[in-house]
């Protein structure tokens, strides 16, 4: 006698709609990884500056506003990972250090930033201020990045009074880079689109 007549209840199974569950989530992540995979859009040169307060400091030349990853121009500050000496040989995270000094300084202020161009990681080339302020002067005068284009001056008066970096010995971040590219150092901190992403989904699957 067939289930239905006898009154008895059929159970379906619920595998279909588990698979379609599961089928859902992975498209889902497929997708977002495309998007992360994405080139970030290029900020139209020769326009209107970019204005906005800072939502991001990466280390101690990059930064973000309104989405767009700014590499400041003129210096090249030590990379997230990187440690310097002191006056007395002892290792400092000078690295942390300017990211530190570059998030105070930015913190409250409205920077308008002049675009120049592109690098190839996408990030918009630009030098940012505030009033009279020039961020990136700054953090050369504190001997927190090294000078490579119009702050000569800033870097010199840092190199006279041994602030930050020239207190003691220290590579220079294009060096180090360098040296982290041959396995000599750790890893820096400039993390792409990519790289945000998969941190965000490694946290969501460890929670």
């Amino acid at each position: 006698m067939p289930a239905w007549a006898s009154g008895r209840r059929v159970r379906h199974g619920s595998g279909g709609t588990n698979w379609r569950n599961w089928a859902f989530i992975l498209l889902l992540i497929g997708g977002l990884a495309i998007y992360a995979l994405l080139p970030e859009p290029p900020f139209p040169l020769g326009g209107t500056p970019l204005t906005g307060p800072v939502e991001r400091v990466a280390d101690g030349d990059t930064l973000e506003i309104a989405g767009q990853r700014i590499r400041l121009l003129g210096l090249d500050a030590p990379e997230w990972n990187q440690t310097c000496r002191t006056a007395a040989g002892a290792e400092w995270p000078c690295g942390r250090d300017a990211a530190r000094r570059l998030r105070n300084l930015a913190a409250g202020r409205t920077l308008n930033c002049s675009a120049e161009g592109h690098d190839r990681y996408g990030r918009l080339l630009a030098t940012c201020r505030d009033g009279s302020v020039d961020v990136a002067e700054v953090m050369v005068g504190e001997g927190l990045a090294v000078a490579t284009d119009a702050y000569a001056g800033a870097q010199a008066a840092a190199r006279r009074a041994r602030k930050g970096i020239w207190q003691g010995d220290f590579d220079t971040p294009a060096a180090w880079r360098q040296r982290e590219a041959m396995g000599e150092a750790a890893s820096g901190g400039n993390p792409s689109r990519f790289e945000r992403f998969m941190a965000w989904l490694t946290g969501l699957f460890a929670s």
